[in-house]
C-alpha cells in the first residue's frame, strides 16, 4: 500500500491546510523584510507540521489508539501555534515592551488543551469537570515546564517573572482550552462531561 493515498487525504482539517498556507505567507512575507534566518526557520516550522499532519494516523498502527483516534479537526492547532510564534522570533516582537510573549502563551496553551481534551475523550468515558480539570492542569504545567526548559537550554528565557508569567498562562490557557472543548464534545458545561 502506497505511503499516501487519495482517501488518507480526504479527512483533512481544511482549516490546517489553511494554515499551512497562511504559514509559508508568513516565510514569504519574513524573506520579503530580508529577514533570512527567520524565512528559513519558518519553511522548517512549515515541514515539521506538514510532518505532523499529513502521515494517515488513522491507520498507523505503531501508533498508540488515542492518537489513532485524535480527530484532523485538531490537526490546525499545532499550524496555529507555530503561526503565532513565527512572526514573535522573526520580528522580534517576543522581546518587545508589548504582551506578545503572555498572549502567544496563552493562546498556544489554549490550543494545547483542545488537542489534550480530544485526547482524553477519545475513549467516550464519562469524566467529571473536576477531572478534566486536574488532568488538564497536569498536562499544562508539564507543557509549560518543557517550554521553559527548552527557552533556558536555547538562551530565549528571560528573567524569572517572565518565566512564571509563561508557565501560569502556558497552564492556564490549557485548562481553558480543555474546558471548552470538553464541554462542547459533551454538550454540556462542566459536571459530567461524556466525549464521542
Amino acid at each position: 500500500m502506497p505511503l499516501l493515498t487519495a482517501e488518507d487525504l480526504r479527512p483533512h482539517s481544511r482549516l490546517a491546510w489553511a494554515c499551512l498556507v497562511a504559514l509559508l505567507g508568513v516565510a514569504a512575507w519574513l524573506a520579503v523584510l530580508e529577514r533570512t534566518d527567520a524565512a528559513i526557520g519558518t519553511l522548517g516550522a512549515l515541514v515539521g507540521c506538514l510532518a505532523l499532519v499529513l502521515p494517515p494516523r488513522e491507520r498507523m498502527g505503531a501508533l498508540p489508539w488515542r492518537l489513532r483516534s485524535l480527530p484532523r479537526r485538531c490537526d490546525a492547532a499545532p499550524i496555529l501555534a507555530t503561526l503565532t510564534s513565527c512572526p514573535g522570533y522573526g520580528l522580534g516582537w517576543f522581546y518587545g515592551d508589548n504582551l506578545y510573549d503572555e498572549a502567544v502563551h496563552l493562546l498556544n496553551g489554549t490550543l494545547a488543551g483542545a488537542v489534550l481534551a480530544a485526547l482524553l475523550l477519545a475513549d467516550a468515558r464519562p469524566r467529571t469537570g473536576r477531572e478534566m480539570a486536574w488532568a488538564a492542569l497536569g498536562g499544562g504545567m508539564v507543557l509549560a515546564v518543557g517550554w521553559e526548559v527548552f527557552e533556558w537550554a536555547t538562551g530565549l528565557i528571560g528573567d524569572a517573572v517572565d518565566t512564571v508569567t509563561d508557565i501560569l498562562l502556558t497552564a492556564g490557557g490549557v485548562v481553558a482550552g480543555a474546558a471548552f472543548t470538553a464541554s462542547r464534545q459533551s454538550g454540556q458545561l462542566p459536571g459530567r462531561m461524556a466525549g464521542r
